[in-house]
């Protein structure tokens, strides 16, 4: 919650990227979508908030762009695609896009900055028109509990969680739930390369690459 800033005063960032949608019956939906960003700075210190706020420009440039979004009642499944697979937990319409993408994108800012407001328009399905999410709470989206119906490794659905994992890893009762799968945590890089822990070029001169990401000088 925005603590010591008005927020008639913000910073909007804009974006666009592609997606397949899957919807409620066996079709293949490839759409554009353009979405804005509204945010506040809720540190002072600058490297902080230029992490988060690169985290954040990473999810939704590299992570969402050319992903599948899909839900738990899709008619089709997915099998060795390449495709990042954004699991939503209902039919991706764009209410429900903007809600998710607003709980997931605070949950990568930390704290350090505040999403406001997400707004998504969606180039096939309404050229003139785009919902806005911008409540502090989220009544629509469901608990762990209730999102997964038995243990699991986290204690809360991925869009509440500061990584940049998009859906839920299958589990049986083989299971070991204390040692939960291994992912390239990009954004921890991101963040640790901003703040100087992590140097960009190993002894020697080589380039570390990570993940295609390169530092960005943020200007307000």
């Amino acid at each position: 919650m925005v603590d010591g800033y008005s927020v008639n005063s913000y910073t909007t960032f804009k974006a666009q990227f592609n997606a397949t949608i899957i919807q409620v019956d066996t079709m293949l939906l490839s759409d554009t979508f353009e979405i804005e960003i509204d945010f506040v700075w809720n540190t002072t210190e600058i490297a902080k908030g230029n992490s988060a706020f690169l985290k954040v420009k990473y999810f939704i440039e590299e992570c969402l762009h050319q992903s599948i979004f899909t839900h738990p009642s899709a008619p089709m499944k997915f099998v060795d695609i390449e495709n990042n697979v954004v699991m939503f937990p209902y039919v991706p319409t764009s209410d429900i896009i903007a809600m998710t993408l607003h709980a997931k994108l605070n949950a990568i800012a930390d704290g350090a900055i505040e999403i406001l407001l997400v707004r998504l328009g969606s180039k096939f399905d309404h050229t003139n028109m785009c919902y806005t999410y911008a409540d502090e709470e989220y009544p629509a989206l469901p608990k762990m509990s209730d999102w997964i119906d038995h243990k699991y490794y986290y204690d809360s659905p991925w869009w509440f969680r500061n990584s940049p994992e998009t859906y839920e890893h299958e589990v049986d009762e083989n299971t070991d739930l204390t040692k939960p799968p291994e992912y390239d945590n990009v954004l921890d890089e991101i963040e640790k390369v901003v703040l100087g822990e992590l140097k960009l070029k190993e002894e020697g001169g080589e380039v570390v690459n990570i993940n295609a990401w390169k530092p960005e000088i943020v200007k307000d």
